[in-house]
């Protein structure tokens, strides 16, 4: 790559790279379905041939150009995607209801593609409360762990159940009840993930 002859110049072309690395990852997120971030955005730079030591881009920045090209390029498939997901994310948080549910992630965030899933966080005693209520509603699913990162560079595994339903991914976190008051950081902000409880669900998808 040539090298820019000044400091103006230089840094015209890294802020060039770093929207050119979000674009394609955020084509990559959207047409592969990804939700790893760094995953995306390296081998977005990989396949612009920029190599391994180039300035990445912000999550954030990703995201947002994964907003715009979802309602750019898929308007009116987002905004049924959109609908069809909180209506099956009230739905689900319905059937949990006594485990408090809260909706987290993409949907809340508007960055829907074909492959998101709703994200759900429930509170319990046990995770095995959670997965009593599976087995009553005779509802097959897989179970795994997901680490969360907290404040103060805290990071903690938690229990998680992955199903489907209506041939749509949902994934939910089995929080003890008493990290209701502590949210996990979100890995886009950064900041203590929004979570909204079914009742501002319900208003959710009454508004689209």
């Amino acid at each position: 790559m040539k090298k820019p002859r000044n400091a103006t110049q230089y840094f015209a072309s890294s802020e060039h790279r770093r929207i050119l690395i979000s674009e394609e990852a955020a084509r990559i997120m959207d047409q592969q379905g990804i939700r790893d971030f760094h995953m995306a955005k390296t081998k977005a730079a990989r396949r612009l041939g920029l190599g391994n030591r180039v300035p990445l881009p912000t999550n954030r920045e990703i995201e947002a150009a994964l907003q715009q090209r979802l309602r750019l390029f898929d308007g009116d498939r987002w905004s049924a995607r959109c609908r069809m997901l909180w209506c099956l994310a009230t739905m689900t948080m319905e059937m949990f209801v006594r485990y408090e549910p809260r909706v987290v992630g993409a949907l809340l965030r508007g960055s829907v593609t074909e492959k998101t899933p709703v994200e759900l966080h429930l509170f319990a005693d046990t995770p095995e409360d959670i997965a009593d209520c599976f087995a009553k509603n005779s509802i097959p699913y897989e179970s795994f762990e997901k680490r969360a990162r907290f404040r103060r560079g805290r990071y903690t595994m938690i229990p998680a159940f992955r199903f489907a339903r209506e041939g749509v991914g949902v994934e939910v976190l089995a929080f003890n009840t008493k990290d209701i008051r502590e949210a996990p950081l979100c890995p886009v902000a950064g900041k203590p993930m929004q979570r909204i409880a079914l009742q501002r669900a319900r208003e959710m998808l009454a508004s689209l």
